[in-house]
């Protein structure tokens, strides 16, 4: 009998200020039910979900962070084989859109991955009455920095399966799978390398 291919992994980490919606948007994601949050997460969260097209499946393994200060250098660990990244602000707040530039990307670039995928998550899009983010703003950051962007409503679902899916879509992508192993290659031959001349040190005689 044949065996069944073995689904791959994927990290995906949300990160942005407190209160932008990111564990909404995994809830929303994973269920299909808006859960209205009122409480901060304290730490981190996960959660799963098998992502499936044209016969390729991958398991998402969603990792909700903490957005409060105090868990910023916690969530920093999360970055490490992390291959999507989802940076999230609240279109109605200047202030989480601004600490995308000043706080999460600069993080992303010195604790992430040197292959990932980055996207800019625009949540509450259903409050455009209330909006301080304009879409062409944030789209052009997004540009700026090589990043996807996305407009997205927890509270409607709007955009979220979308979001989701081109981001699963592209790690599946040959092309970035192959960046990956060959990333993961030459981490492994450095290691062995160090792991050699720690070795030799330790026999060199006095």
């Amino acid at each position: 009998m044949k065996k069944n291919k073995e689904i791959p992994d994927c990290k995906v980490t949300l990160i942005g200020d407190s209160g932008v919606g990111k564990s909404s948007i995994i809830g929303r994601y994973v269920t299909g039910i808006f859960m209205e949050n009122d409480s901060s997460t304290a730490g981190a969260n996960f959660t799963q979900k098998t992502f499936e097209k044209d016969g390729q499946k991958v398991r998402l393994n969603i990792w909700d962070t903490a957005g409060q200060e105090k868990y910023r250098s916690l969530g920093q660990n999360f970055y490490k084989d992390s291959y999507i990244i989802c940076i999230v602000y609240d279109v109605t707040s200047k202030q989480s859109f601004k600490n995308i530039k000043e706080i999460w990307h600069p993080d992303v670039i010195k604790h992430g991955e040197k292959y990932h995928i980055i996207s800019i998550i625009g949540n509450k899009c259903d409050k455009y009455e209330y909006e301080e983010v304009s879409e062409e703003e944030a789209q052009s950051y997004a540009n700026e920095i090589k990043a996807k962007f996305f407009l997205v409503s927890a509270l409607n679902g709007s955009g979220i399966d979308r979001m989701f899916q081109t981001l699963a879509e592209e790690f599946l992508d040959p092309d970035f799978n192959g960046n990956i192993e060959s990333e993961k290659r030459l981490m492994n031959s450095f290691e062995l390398k160090k792991e050699h001349i720690k070795k030799n040190k330790n026999n060199k005689c006095c």
